[in-house]
């Protein structure tokens, strides 16, 4: 584990609507990975998919008087999600942890289990470290991924988000964090699309 228990735990204390703010976020973050396997892939109707899932998730974190039903959008995105017993590469490794986030981020109001947060974190930081050993072509222990800047950066971008989300905020901070989110369109692991 990269972050200690204690991390977990703060995670694990999050309400169902925190839980999936945090996954929403750590998925739009992933997006780049997602959209880049999609397009290698030639799958343009899972770029879709995935898309309608941000969108969907983004209304329903911004606009109260919402009407999104988030479950029919998990259920098409579930079609797409990589398979890496037919597809090893490490573009369908990033994908699918992008997958997860989203997915925890719809459980978490749709089927609330109460570990969807510390899914969507594993997966994240999951990609970031599997990136790491494929540029470094070895495996890594945890000690070594934490020297790691990239590793680093996750680690630092996670607490701040969790910091973020457990301050009260109004619906236009949430709006803004997300819009800019958006907007910076650089992954995890530095993808652009």
């Amino acid at each position: 584990m990269i972050f200690g228990e204690k991390f977990y735990s703060y995670l694990n204390e999050l309400s169902p609507w925190q839980c999936s703010l945090y996954g929403l976020c750590l998925a739009i973050r992933m997006s780049p990975n997602f959209y880049l396997y999609a397009e290698v892939s030639n799958l343009p109707e899972a770029k879709k998919a995935f898309s309608n899932c941000i969108d969907g998730l983004v209304r329903f974190h911004t606009d109260k008087h919402n009407d999104v039903s988030l479950e029919p959008l998990l259920l098409e995105l579930e079609k797409f999600i990589p398979n890496l017993d037919v597809d090893s590469s490490f573009g369908a490794f990033a994908a699918l942890d992008a997958c997860i986030a989203v997915s925890s981020s719809i459980n978490a109001i749709i089927d609330r289990v109460g570990e969807e947060s510390v899914e969507a974190c594993n997966a994240s930081i999951c990609t970031v470290a599997k990136y790491l050993e494929l540029s470094l072509d070895r495996e890594l222990d945890n000690d070594e991924l934490r020297e790691m800047d990239l590793i680093v950066e996750e680690m630092e971008y996670q607490v701040s988000l969790h910091k973020f989300i457990t301050q009260k905020k109004s619906p236009d901070d949430v709006s803004a964090y997300l819009s800019q989110l958006l907007r910076s369109n650089c992954s995890n692991i530095g993808i652009s699309v």
